[in-house]
């Protein structure tokens, strides 16, 4: 399912793996408050160290070598700083867990993605979101293999929201029963 790099003239998205842990590591620790509300609480931000994230990384290697789930870095076009990432997901996958009912279900067989992302603190007011919003959504078109594909993003998340909002992607309701948190979902251009 996944492709393999995104380039663009402001950032490359590239597979996050252990050569690229340290970068990410540091854009991860240097913007506390968008961890916090990109993974409404659940990621660790106080106390969260390089090795805590060398060993996510590597299990995101494993699942994207897998094709089962694909964690992308974004870097500086020059490869010296990490600018946040993008994740691709299975779709179907995420919505059997949070028991979809079964019409919504066959409305997004496989293959179809939920693609998430976030950006260092830094970058938040620089239209970077802008930028990577319509990026990922031609990238996602144009190199994967995918019938359909929903940005997801919660209220909190102003930055990206309002870059998927003025990238005029159509809103899809979803009623998940298994899922508490309120998301909103964007529908890709495929």
């Amino acid at each position: 399912m996944s492709a393999r790099v995104l380039e663009h003239a402001r950032f490359v998205a590239v597979p996050l793996t252990p050569d690229v842990a340290a970068l990410d590591y540091d854009a991860y620790v240097a913007s506390p408050d968008v961890i916090r509300v990109h993974s409404d609480g659940r990621w660790p931000v106080d106390g969260f160290t390089l090795e805590d994230e060398l060993r996510e990384v590597r299990q995101h290697q494993v699942d994207h070598e897998a094709d089962r789930s694909f964690a992308f870095a974004l870097l500086t076009p020059s490869g010296d700083r990490s600018l946040g990432c993008v994740y691709v997901n299975r779709l179907h996958d995420y919505l059997s867990r949070v028991d979809a009912p079964p019409g919504l279900l066959a409305a997004f067989r496989a293959p179809s993605a939920m693609v998430t992302f976030w950006l260092r603190q830094d970058e938040q007011t620089t239209g970077l979101a802008d930028v990577v919003v319509a990026a990922v959504d031609a990238w996602l078109s144009d190199e994967w293999p995918l019938e359909r594909a929903l940005f997801r993003v919660l209220p909190a998340e102003h930055s990206s929201r309002s870059a998927l909002e003025r990238h005029g992607l159509d809103r899809v309701e979803l009623a998940l029963p298994g899922e508490t948190r309120p998301y909103l979902w964007f529908e890709a251009r495929l």
